[in-house]
């Protein structure tokens, strides 16, 4: 396991330093776009720093799963002590601590311009690293859709299937909107009603545990279709 480690550390450790890179994304627009402050305001150009910094992270946390689709390395992997579980576990173990390392960095970056915005009067800085967490969440629900798909099909045909069935979700989804669009006001105001500050602590912990179960479940099927993938692989 302690090899398996050290190749995923010394093949991808930019990748996983990258996150870094991209919770400073907030303050990296702000310096970009310092003229604009006067118009927009500070704390727009930061949750857009916010979100582009987390798109960022979620195409590098991509890329380290690059170059095992592979047949090779595949048959490889299974033969060893460890097996492909054991190397499937070490690839959700790192994507989850680049994850991890991604939030840190975001709540470490922003206390410390809220900080500093202090001491110079600035009395409007907001802090919006609560942001952060529900991304955070979103990002392992779909690093947990993302992977099984890699693995089964290859990087290349399943991203493809993976967007085949994203869209065709996308669709439905419209579809329901679009035949309830009488009660959607009604929807909204209830979404309102369950999502509020006295329950946003509940809400937040019963999110961390369905994302978490189900990353847990997304290592499992992925461990179930490894095999049937690497048959599969063109090389």
């Amino acid at each position: 396991m302690t090899g398996l480690v050290y190749k995923e550390w010394k093949q991808n450790r930019w990748f996983i330093l990258s996150m870094i890179l991209c919770g400073s994304a907030p303050l990296i627009v702000l310096l970009i776009m310092h003229d604009e402050i006067k118009d927009i305001g500070d704390t727009p150009i930061r949750i857009g720093g916010l979100i582009a910094g987390f798109l960022a992270a979620g195409a590098l946390q991509m890329l380290v799963l690059r170059g095992d689709d592979r047949k090779l390395w595949g048959y490889w992997i299974t033969a060893t002590p460890d097996g492909y579980k054991g190397f499937l576990r070490v690839k959700y173990e790192m994507i989850f601590g680049m994850i991890v390392l991604l939030m840190f960095s975001v709540q470490f970056v922003d206390m410390g311009y809220c900080a500093v915005a202090a001491d110079m009067g600035k009395a409007d800085a907001v802090q919006i690293s609560g942001i952060a967490l529900p991304l955070c969440f979103v990002q392992i629900l779909l690093r947990a859709i993302d992977i099984p798909f890699v693995y089964r099909f290859g990087s290349k045909k399943g991203s493809f299937i993976k967007m085949i069935c994203l869209v065709t979700v996308a669709i439905i989804l419209l579809a329901f909107l679009i035949l309830n669009a009488e009660r959607f006001d009604m929807i909204i105001e209830s979404c309102k009603k369950v999502i509020n500050v006295q329950n946003s602590s509940l809400l937040l912990s019963v999110g961390l545990a369905v994302c978490l179960a189900l990353y847990y479940l997304s290592y499992r099927i992925t461990c179930k279709l490894y095999l049937k993938g690497v048959e599969q692989y063109d090389h």
